[in-house]
């Protein structure tokens, strides 16, 4: 039944790939280059692992099913589900109103340093990385290569 989807799959990014090749270079890049084609390499793997059962082979399985992970139930008591429940939403929120009143670009990289320090509970070496990170993924990737401007922050706009 796996093959069925995996096939399923195949077939769309192969379409997507064939309808999306005489696209000019700009409108292609993300959705071939980046999705399309990524995508069909990576389902026919998937494909060619679903028809010859090479996970079953591989751990010498007779009837090529697979090992699933536990299942393990955790249940947490109503103030510690609400403390949580709570945290992420003030998260949340607070995301939202830092990308409306500074911007994405100041933003995403703060708020990937605060949660790495508080929530993570990460050191300073590894939170300002992963800061720096952020940034240079939205600037780099977004607004220097793609020249894509996101819009200025309340505070600045």
């Amino acid at each position: 039944m796996t093959a069925h989807f995996t096939f399923f799959v195949v077939t769309v990014f192969a379409v997507a790939t064939w309808v999306g090749w005489e696209w000019p270079y700009i409108a292609k890049l993300m959705p071939v280059y980046v999705a399309a084609i990524p995508g069909l390499l990576l389902a026919l793997v998937q494909l060619y692992r679903d028809a010859t059962d090479w996970e079953g082979r591989r751990r010498g399985e007779k009837d090529g099913g697979l090992d699933m992970d536990e299942v393990v139930t955790v249940r947490l008591d109503k103030r510690t589900e609400m403390r949580r429940t709570l945290v992420f939403f003030a998260w949340f929120i607070g995301g939202a109103m830092a990308i409306w009143l500074l911007g994405i670009v100041i933003a995403l990289p703060l708020l990937a340093l605060l949660y790495a320090l508080i929530e993570g509970r990460e050191k300073w070496p590894v939170s300002l990385l992963m800061t720096a990170a952020t940034f240079l993924l939205i600037w780099g990737l977004f607004e220097y290569l793609l020249e894509m401007r996101w819009p200025a922050g309340a505070l600045f706009g």
